[in-house]
């Protein structure tokens, strides 16, 4: 069967010109013909098939669904003409595989005699055209009215349109969700919890997971490697506990990004960004076939920057440079021997040198001095992802798959050139195995979800060598190492009764095996005096953790297209040990941490052109672990009774004629238990968060006109809050609120698209962190502007 394009009076078919009947043929089958057509449109319509579309001009689009799906479709030319689509991947009917495709285009369908007619929304019965949003974050794929976990997503049309280069600036896009520049380091928040949680206990776990194309990003990994969106598929925050199905570091939610799969076509993108601060940015993609059961997809990215802070010191000026390149490469394997199996590889080589943000009052100079006793540091960091996903149907419902994932790290850390007082030089490196294998049972009544096994053997190791010259050469050597080795087992179930009710259970049963070793040497002290004792460390520790992770629910379909939901989930980090501040070997046991949290849902697509959902949620935390830093000598501890509550609200709306937008806000209220008063400054009990905006919020529209032209803004509010760290709420150490403006306009042809686009328009002066002294704080962006060439074939 091939697929052909022909025009006939001012038409466009796609499809199957071979059912082309004669003139006298059509004549005598006159009455029987459209019945039987339609009988077949029906048919094929109503089979899910497997999609696989790219972004890329509509036209081309189009022609290749007709393939895809065994349909044949009819438009006008003139109709498709400047338009592009963000594609559709996955197994679905035509029905919401077109929905899908045609999402944003202000187009519609309906089903003709001989197949699929496409005309403009108007003109059509189909007049929806926003586009179902396919979750995958909890390993089993549902539609976001199906999902009850709060969830921002993006899109690969969002990233597109809204220009969204960097994951960050899809996280600022969500409610309850913020990344923050903080003291040289870079990290999201998720529900006032950052990724190493209220502050940052030494040998802690992360409360956050990053999950690309299946591989958990390390802690240094997650700060620098797991920005780029380029050929992003989507990215998904699921805020909340994940901890029933994502297991270690998800405590506070996980972040899941996919990236585009190979194609069994041709495809290529290639863009370039040329922009004020020395910007350039280069990036292509190419995908194909290797026979008839082997595709691939090959995607690189390079960016270069160069921030516009004003170093004192001339050779500090390598603070500001923002380097990141990345190379990904990716194999589909279809044997038609075994037509159930489907495999994919995947290795992704990542460098990023994220320039730093670090100023010196009065901070809107933007200027920063090194040598004023300063230990603002540069961190390279180079990351390597591998994954292999197996996926065998065992029956039409019922799927085995197995993702193996490996990751190593290598990040060197040393401090600013034009530093004389703090010099230190230092690598960090991970080296990561996981395994999950899991059955996945997806069908329309009865049982859903998923029950499986899960191991990992994760190691960090450090070296490091501080010297401080002005302090009789004072010199420490420390060498530092991590071992966790994972095992669970979990399940995740629904059961869909036939009154509209669904039970909701799961539980995961984990085991951690966790090592600390520190052994930290300092030379220049007099031996056994307080300042030896302070800095010089022995540890040597092994303890074994074992978790109980619960999640119970109800959801309620109270139309078919309104669903409420009620859940309650218990989430959890592993515990550690610290050696005892002011001795040189004393332990320290930190409990594990947990939260149970208690959430409201509601998802909505009853308006029309309008897709919106709201989550309540409450947390209550037991023994949460807190890092209190008392003249440079920090100490992890556990607070009991901490809590917080809140509420998101996200929509998306297609207003017809090419415009469409999207809006979210969050509200979080939090406040610290009680901790060790002596410790905090007498001052800790009752206090938020530290980077817990209690209102965040943002807005974007775009509109796109047949003739090519499209023009988008974007805008996001955060309110002030206090810096990372800082559980004494000290007022010196409060950000400012600030909002945030963005826009784009440029035209598309033929392929071709060529944006302007200005970031921070209004060149809002604003801080995103601020030491306890208000002498050095981390500075946002200026004003940045550039143009964008894309091409699509």
């Amino acid at each position: 069967m091939t697929t052909n394009l022909t025009r006939s009076g001012g038409m466009v078919l796609f499809g199957l010109s071979a059912l082309r009947a004669s003139v006298a043929v059509a004549a005598i089958m006159t009455a029987a013909v459209p019945a039987y057509a339609q009988q077949q449109t029906a048919q094929q319509v109503q089979a899910e098939k497997q999609f696989d579309i790219a972004p890329q001009a509509l036209s081309d689009a189009i022609n290749q669904f007709g393939l895809q799906a065994g349909v044949q479709i009819s438009v006008n030319p003139a109709v498709l003409d400047g338009i592009r689509t963000g594609g559709v991947s996955g197994m679905m009917d035509v029905d919401a595989a077109l929905q899908i495709l045609l999402g944003g285009t202000g187009l519609s369908w309906t089903r003709s005699e001989t197949g699929i007619a496409i005309t403009r929304a108007s003109q059509g019965s189909n007049s929806s055209s926003l586009p179902p949003i396919i979750i995958t974050g909890e390993k089993v794929e549902r539609n976001y009215l199906e999902t009850l976990s709060s969830v921002g997503v993006a899109t690969s049309q969002d990233i597109e349109t809204y220009k969204l280069d960097e994951a960050s600036d899809a996280y600022n896009t969500m409610a309850n969700v913020r990344y923050f520049h903080s003291g040289g380091n870079k990290g999201m928040q998720i529900r006032g919890v950052s990724a190493d949680g209220v502050s940052e206990p030494e040998n802690s776990a992360q409360t956050i997971s990053v999950i690309i194309d299946g591989v958990t990003q390390s802690s240094e990994a997650l700060r620098r490697g797991s920005r780029g969106t380029w050929d992003m598929k989507q990215i998904e925050v699921l805020r909340g506990p994940q901890s029933t199905v994502h297991g270690p570091n998800s405590m506070a939610g996980a972040i899941v990004m996919e990236t585009n799969d190979p194609t069994f076509y041709w495809e290529g993108a290639a863009k370039g960004v040329l922009g004020n601060q020395e910007r350039t940015d280069g990036a292509a993609m190419i995908s194909g076939p290797i026979g008839n059961q082997v595709a691939f997809r090959l995607a690189a990215e390079a960016r270069e920057q160069q921030k516009d802070i004003k170093q004192v010191n001339v050779e500090d000026n390598v603070l500001n440079e923002d380097k990141y390149r990345t190379v990904r490469g990716k194999l589909l394997i279809e044997p038609e021997a075994i037509e159930e199996l489907t495999v994919t590889l995947m290795a992704n080589d990542v460098y990023d040198q994220p320039a730093s943000a670090a100023v010196r009052n009065p901070f809107y100079d933007r200027t920063f001095n090194s040598g004023s006793q300063s230990t603002e540091e540069l961190r390279k960091n180079n990351v390597n992802n591998y994954s292999v996903k197996v996926v065998y149907d065992l029956t039409d419902s019922l799927t085995l798959t197995s993702v193996t994932s490996k990751q190593d790290t290598d990040m060197t850390i040393g401090t600013a050139p034009g530093n004389g007082f703090y010099i230190r030089n230092s690598n960090r490196k991970d080296n990561n195995l996981e395994q999950d294998i899991r059955f996945v049972l997806d069908q329309d009544t009865g049982l859903n979800g998923i029950v499986g096994l899960y191991y990992a053997d994760k190691e960090n190791e450090g070296h490091g060598v501080t010297t401080l010259p002005t302090y009789s050469n004072t010199r420490a050597v420390s060498d530092t190492s991590t071992k966790v080795e994972t095992s669970a087992v979990y399940a995740n179930l629904r059961y869909k009764l036939d009154n509209g009710l669904t039970l909701i259970g799961g539980a995961r049963l984990q085991q951690d095996k966790v090592a600390n070793f520190i052994d930290r040497d300092v030379t220049g002290i007099t031996n056994n005096t307080l300042s030896d004792i302070t800095f010089a460390k022995d540890l040597d520790v092994e303890e074994s953790y074992v978790a109980f992770l619960p999640t119970a629910g109800v959801a309620y379909s109270v139309t078919e297209t309104q669903t409420a939901g009620l859940t309650v989930s218990r989430g959890y980090r592993q515990g550690f040990s610290q050696v005892v501040e002011f001795t040189n070997t004393e332990i320290r046991e930190v409990d594990p941490e947990y939260v149970w949290t208690t959430e409201l849902s509601w998802r909505d697509n009853s308006f029309r052109n309008v897709s919106w959902g709201a989550n309540v949620f409450y947390n209550y935390y037991e023994n949460q672990q807190i890092t209190i830093s008392d003249n440079n000598v920090t100490s992890s501890f556990n607070a009991d009774g901490s809590f917080s509550y809140g509420a998101e609200l996200e929509g998306r709306a297609d207003f017809g004629n090419g415009l469409t937008g999207y809006g979210a806000l969050g509200l979080l209220k939090t406040e610290l238990g009680e901790i060790n008063a002596s410790s905090c400054g007498a001052n800790c009990e009752g206090n938020d968060f530290p980077e817990a905006p209690a209102l965040t919020a943002s807005l974007g529209a775009t509109y796109k006109h047949g003739s090519g032209f499209f023009v988008s803004s974007d805008a996001n509010f955060t309110s002030s809050y206090y810096s990372n760290s800082s559980l004494n709420n000290n007022d010196n150490t409060e950000v400012s609120s600030f909002f945030l403006a963005n826009a784009r306009a440029g035209y598309e042809f033929r392929g071709f698209t060529l944006t302007g686009y200005v970031e921070n328009m209004f060149d809002k002066d604003y801080i995103t962190s601020v030491d306890s002294t208000s002498t050095r704080a981390s500075i946002g962006d200026g004003r940045t502007f550039g143009i964008q060439i894309d091409a699509q074939f």
